[in-house]
């Protein structure tokens, strides 16, 4: 325990013993339970005092509840903070089954029908305890229907209720007579401390990654800020000692020092719009908007960088009916950070390519460039503030524009992903509501089938220029062939020339 100055620091109290069973016979039938009913809560006790995180605790807690009633397993649902399931398993088991069971009780659970059928499926968390199957589990059940198979124990006014997977569908009495009301409002209060203890864990290791991230973040502000300001005091100082006397010298530092006040100035507006976004305080005008519209705005300035670096810009976008639901500014602040992105990272004479259109319920706009790529294992690294990556030191920005781009896509109820091949280049998947109360989930599997096609095309792409290389170096003459049997491309429209 963390001792903290000008506090009294509390004891630290030993668990006992675990529980052992010593008691052999009884007399009466009612005897039994009350010492069946006191060995199984001491049994809880003993694993809330031990060892191991809360997750752990939790698992043995629910192993040890199926093993009681004679059920293969056992899983709890509960509304706070968010509709979750959590089921139980054993290590290196299959999660097949506690899938299974756990959205059995998401959608059984006693909840009002409005509320339920409103409602997207639970986030399912499967728990495993540190041993293998406790000795005397169950045996694996036959397959019948769901509801012979699963059943459900809840207390009236409890706020998680426990659901089991039988080991016949005729043990349902004999399970809930062994779990009398009493006895499952002790386990559920025994599960709702574990479970509450569970989650002031992940909340403090998440309040230690924020505050380690905060102080590299501020590190790295403080690089960021004193490289130009240094930069600009030097041309300060040449200016003062005599550099004016030299139009041509003094106009050339002039302009260079206005360049590191916009470069300063555009470092600066990126730091609020996160402070602001991190802060909560960003304010959103969500409305429904032209995806077309959206993307054609967003180029217009950008047509200039890509002509002076002899890019072409192709889009593919969508009749102007088709919408997204979202902050039409916001939207094109992100089309243009992955625009302009795509643009200085394309080589010279290179293709940058801006798709959209709305899959269901999400809208997706699709960024891809024909750039050196990135691995898979910085896929995650480039939306990090500040993150350069190898090779691309001479890249000018100020790193922050996917970070910004991608929490902003989360604010207004989508993301930002990234597919990518090494030497083929990179796809940037940008997916948002197209209507109203499209829950999360939702989007996010348009964003995962967007980015896993995105990934295929890459791949295709790096065929197909391994191929024409071959040809180029004198390799046999079918190679061609093949490279015609691929798809051709949808019709599409350039803007800009190269």
């Amino acid at each position: 325990m963390e001792h903290h100055p000008g506090r009294p620091s509390l004891p630290v109290i030993p668990a006992p013993s675990p529980f052992a069973e010593r008691r052999r016979a009884f007399r009466r039938s009612e005897d039994l339970a009350v010492h069946e009913e006191r060995a199984l809560l001491a049994r809880v006790l003993d694993v809330l005092a031990g060892s191991g995180d809360a997750a752990t605790q939790v698992a043995e807690i629910l192993a040890l509840v199926a093993r009681v009633v004679g059920a293969r397993r056992a899983a709890i649902v509960t509304d706070r903070p968010s509709r979750r399931v959590l089921v139980g398993a054993a290590p290196g088991e299959e999660p097949g089954d506690a899938r299974e069971l756990a959205a059995w009780l998401d959608a059984r659970a006693a909840r009002p029908a409005a509320v339920r059928a409103a409602a997207s499926p639970a986030e399912v968390s499967i728990v495993r305890t540190r041993r293998g199957p406790v000795k005397g589990a169950a045996p694996e059940a036959p397959r019948g229907a769901l509801v012979d198979r699963f059943l459900r124990l809840d207390v009236p006014g409890a706020e998680i209720q426990l659901g089991l997977e039988l080991a016949s569908p005729d043990d349902g009495v004999a399970a809930a007579a062994r779990l009398p009301a009493s006895t499952l409002r002790h386990l559920l209060a025994a599960l709702a401390a574990a479970t509450g203890r569970a989650a002031d864990e992940v909340e403090r290791a998440q309040l230690r990654a924020r505050e380690r991230e905060r102080e590299r973040f501020v590190a790295m502000v403080a690089h960021e800020l004193r490289t130009p300001l240094a930069g600009l005091g030097g041309y300060l100082d040449l200016l003062a000692g005599g550099a004016l006397d030299d139009p041509e010298i003094g106009r050339e530092f002039v302009e260079r020092g206005r360049g590191i006040v916009e470069r300063t100035t555009a470092l600066v507006g990126d730091l609020l719009e996160m402070s602001r976004i991190e802060a909560g305080s960003l304010r959103l005008e969500i409305e429904t908007s032209s995806l077309a519209e959206i993307c054609e705005r967003a180029l217009a300035p950008l047509s200039p960088l890509a002509a002076g670096r002899g890019i072409r810009l192709v889009t593919d976008l969508p009749p102007r009916i088709r919408t997204a639901r979202a902050d039409r500014r916001r939207v094109e602040q992100i089309v243009t950070n992955l625009v302009a992105n795509a643009c200085k990272f394309s080589p010279e004479g290179g293709l940058v390519e801006l798709h959209a259109r709305v899959d269901g319920p999400a809208a997706l706009i699709i960024v891809r460039d024909d750039g050196p790529g990135i691995e898979r294992a910085d896929w995650e690294r480039v939306f990090r503030p500040f993150t350069r990556l190898d090779g691309h030191e001479r890249v000018p920005g100020t790193g922050l524009g996917l970070p910004i781009s991608r929490d902003l896509a989360r604010a207004m109820g989508g993301d930002v992903a990234v597919a990518s091949v090494p030497g083929s280049g990179s796809s940037f998947i940008v997916g948002l509501p197209a209507v109203a109360d499209v829950p999360r989930p939702v989007v996010a599997a348009a964003i995962g089938a967007a980015a896993n096609a995105e990934e295929v095309e890459l791949e295709e792409r790096a065929i197909v220029r391994a191929l024409r290389a071959g040809v180029r170096a004198g390799s046999p003459s079918r190679a061609p062939q093949r490279a015609e049997g691929l798809p051709r491309p949808a019709r599409t429209q350039e803007i800009g020339a190269a």
